[in-house]
């Protein structure tokens, strides 16, 4: 998952574990030359650039040398994956993980589907439209029965899964594993409206993704939607992006004061030297319509490590009747920032689950033999210095999924967003 921002920095890493006890051939075993270079460049990029100036809590350069001697029975990618893991997991954060070259045989896929979990049950919820699963029958509403650590491994090999049917038939499915999901679908925004009356209207905005143009999209739609009785935002399965969430969100907001979303790296942590307060937020520096990768880091930069991204002032464009926000356990990063905002500082009611809690800035950089690492780089505050690192955000409205609804194509939480609307639209024409 990619956070806040996502843009890809190519940068030169040290390959010297600089500092870390057990750094020394004394007191670490031999291993391969290659990944020993490749684990401290790891270390050290994420020692570099990590947010947080503390490590939340956690001795850095411990973890590094007790890691590094661990490293003797490193002997090919996978190994190496799985080690820098377990290391990078010891801060506990998202936003934070290494990724092999796609060459490597540690890069491993799935099956091209998306499970929840209700009860004790994973379910199959979604299937890529291309998939090898789709084609061999799998269908939502599926159970299944195998480890679901069975399906992942080399693109185009063949994973064997159990399934129970809808119907209550048991299957014996060999399905070849396949990226999806990822890269995300182009443009990430798409909409629509329904006449559910002659004098009512509702529109619909599914977005699955925050990027670069994000801001333009959300222009059109809402100039499209404008006339519409009332609008849903399906945030539902949608995994980030940057700061241009901030634009839509600012249809939504009765003028000022206008929202304040804070990115603070390690620079200026360092430099306030104490937790985020509001006197903080409200005095760093304001910026406004950044709304690309590249206008947002540039705006960090400028500001020696932290800028306040501003909400804007719709005007006469401004969205003022009823709004429901469909949010879930797949809404993550900047998707959950948006979330964030529309129920703290707008009418909307979000209905759904809670998000998925990965709320981070983050950038990826290169390593040796083409492998790179994700970290975060940023945090991320609020107007009043809440911490939204990792934070969920929880729905006005919790709507419980059952394996039923999967297996007949309900949508409950459309229901409960239309039922919603309902009533609030005739309240809101009443007015």
């Amino acid at each position: 998952m990619r956070g806040i921002t996502a843009a890809i920095a190519l940068v030169t890493v040290s390959l010297a574990f600089v500092g870390a006890p057990g750094a020394t051939a004394e007191s670490a075993p031999p291993s391969p030359l290659r990944y020993t270079k490749l684990f401290d460049a790891l270390w050290s990029t994420v020692d570099d650039h990590f947010y947080d100036p503390w490590f939340r809590g956690v001795n850095w350069q411990a973890v590094g040398a007790r890691y590094r001697r661990k490293l003797d029975g490193v002997t090919n990618d996978r190994r190496f994956e799985a080690l820098a893991t377990r290391m990078l997991d010891e801060l506990g954060t998202s936003h934070l993980y290494v990724e092999p070259p796609s060459s490597s045989n540690a890069a491993g896929v799935g099956i091209g589907v998306r499970f929840r979990t209700i009860g004790s049950q994973i379910l199959v919820s979604a299937l890529d439209p291309l998939s090898n699963a789709r084609v061999t029958g799998l269908r939502p509403g599926d159970r299944l029965l195998s480890p679901q650590s069975a399906l992942y491994g080399e693109p185009g090999t063949t994973a064997m899964l159990k399934v129970q049917s809808c119907a209550g038939e048991f299957r014996t499915l060999d399905v070849k594993r396949e990226g999806a999901f990822w890269p995300p679908q182009h443009p990430g925004f798409e909409w629509h409206e329904v006449a559910l009356s002659p004098h009512r209207k509702v529109g619909y905005i599914k977005i699955d993704r925050f990027d670069d143009g994000a801001a333009e999209l959300a222009d059109r739609a809402m100039a499209e939607l404008k006339d519409t009785s009332a609008l849903i935002i399906d945030v539902r399965d949608n995994s980030g992006g940057n700061l241009s969430a901030t634009r839509l969100a600012s249809y939504f907001i009765s003028g000022p004061p206008r929202v304040e979303l804070a990115l603070f790296s390690r620079a200026y942590l360092k430099m306030l030297g104490h937790p985020v307060t509001a006197a903080d937020v409200a005095a760093a520096p304001k910026v406004t319509g950044a709304y690309t990768d590249k206008a947002i880091f540039a705006a960090v930069a400028a500001h020696h490590g932290g800028a306040v991204f501003m909400t804007e002032d719709m005007g006469d464009k401004r969205y003022a009747k009823p709004v429901v926000v469909l949010i879930g356990e797949d809404t993550g990063s900047a998707a959950e920032g948006f979330a964030w905002v529309m129920r703290d500082f707008t009418k909307a009611t979000l209905v759904g689950r809670k998000t998925a809690g990965a709320l981070l800035s983050a950038e990826t950089f290169d390593l040796p033999d083409d492998w790179k690492v994700t970290v975060p780089v940023q945090g991320v505050w609020g107007p009043d210095g809440t911490d939204f690192r990792d934070r969920a955000a929880s729905p006005n409205v919790t709507v419980n999924w059952t394996r039923d609804d999967l297996c007949s194509g309900r949508d409950p939480d459309i229901a409960e967003a239309l039922r919603l609307l309902s009533s609030s639209v005739a309240s809101h024409n009443s007015q």
